[in-house]
């Protein structure tokens, strides 16, 4: 127990004693447990932030993490236009790690109705902590969560920016794959040019702002990456601006018109995605630092915070946020990288 302990795998949590706040980490693609660099920095910066009241327990979530280099395998053109998305490594990792949170989330509730929830992801943790809440009650007893590089983030999402420089236009890698599918898929029989036709028709209505802000937020709820509106005051989504994982359209736009490959962006990229320091974090943290610190002081004194009810900590707000060029230009970059595509195997064959 306490921020000085090992963590406890999400298998063996059922074991462990009550306290005030459980800190859940969920580490990022192919890191190896239990945190990894991104969570193991946002653990210790919390430790540090703690005022040693109330109790602390730790558990890391215990699942594949895979390596996002394995979508490499996988047929785009599967994963756009089939009805229902084929298999991959990547995405049945992440949905594993979503289930798995949401048993232990759901155990927790059970096993310690009083406690409270602290949930730290890094890049696919992320994604499987934004669709545990989506499918679970949790944000009643949240006491705060940080999504650093998270592939599900999308424009409108219910969540704070305090920090991070991408634009507010941003998408991830999983949210622009299902926000696509939505719209190749809109009508059911279209052939391949009728989906093909539905996505430049989408990428016309985002080049003039004129896309549905509720079909999105529809596309991501039917896809289990909505972040319920209860979250919204306890979460914190942090995006760096060239981050192909969070914010995913440009090197989309490159892959796609084949001016770069998959692995070029991940390999250009990765100093960015693997730069959420606690410098970069430091707003979040100290939120989310003062809420467990409220949490811990409330028990101390043997009074404990009902579930449902805010921890009071000022907040900004942010305004509305809309779909900008950034998620237009993914959309035309895969139209064109088709277009391209398809002429160029016409070529080969003409040879």
């Amino acid at each position: 127990m306490g921020w000085d302990s090992d963590p406890v795998s999400s298998q063996q949590a059922s074991q462990m004693e009550c306290a005030s706040v459980m800190f859940v980490g969920v580490r990022g693609s192919g890191e190896t447990p239990p945190y990894g660099t991104t969570i193991t920095s946002i653990r210790d910066a919390l430790a540090q932030k703690w005022k040693n009241k109330g109790t602390v327990r730790q558990v890391y979530l215990d699942y594949p993490a895979a390596d996002p280099h394995t979508l490499q395998d996988a047929s785009l053109s599967g994963l756009l236009f089939d009805a229902t998305m084929p298999s991959t490594e990547y995405f049945d990792s992440a949905a594993l790690g979503a289930t798995k949170l949401t048993a232990l989330l759901n155990a927790e509730k059970k096993q310690c109705p009083d406690e409270w929830v602290i949930l730290a992801g890094f890049s696919q943790g992320s994604q499987a902590i934004t669709q545990a809440l989506a499918s679970t009650d949790t944000p009643q007893r949240l006491a705060g969560a940080i999504l650093a590089g998270n592939p599900d983030h999308y424009p409108g999402q219910n969540v704070q920016e305090l920090s991070g420089d991408a634009g507010k236009s941003a998408i991830g890698t999983a949210a622009i794959l299902y926000y696509l599918r939505e719209r190749a898929n809109a009508t059911p029989g279209a052939n391949r040019d009728d989906q093909m036709r539905a996505i430049i028709k989408a990428t016309l209505g985002l080049s003039q702002e004129s896309v549905d802000q509720e079909a999105l937020e529809a596309d991501m709820a039917n896809a289990g990456a909505a972040i319920p509106p209860e979250a919204y005051a306890e979460t914190y989504s942090v995006c760096m601006k060239g981050d192909p994982v969070c914010d995913t359209a440009p090197a989309l736009t490159r892959i796609l018109t084949l001016q770069s490959t998959w692995q070029d962006e991940l390999n250009q990229g990765r100093p960015i995605h693997m730069g959420y320091t606690r410098t970069v974090l430091e707003a979040p943290l100290d939120r989310i630092a003062q809420r467990a610190n409220a949490v811990g002081a409330a028990e101390a004194k043997g009074a404990p915070i009902p579930h449902g009810q805010t921890v009071t900590v000022t907040t900004r707000e942010w305004g509305p946020w809309q779909i900008g060029v950034a998620v237009g230009a993914g959309v035309l970059g895969l139209a064109l990288g088709w277009l391209l595509g398809r002429a160029g195997r016409r070529r080969h064959r003409g040879r």
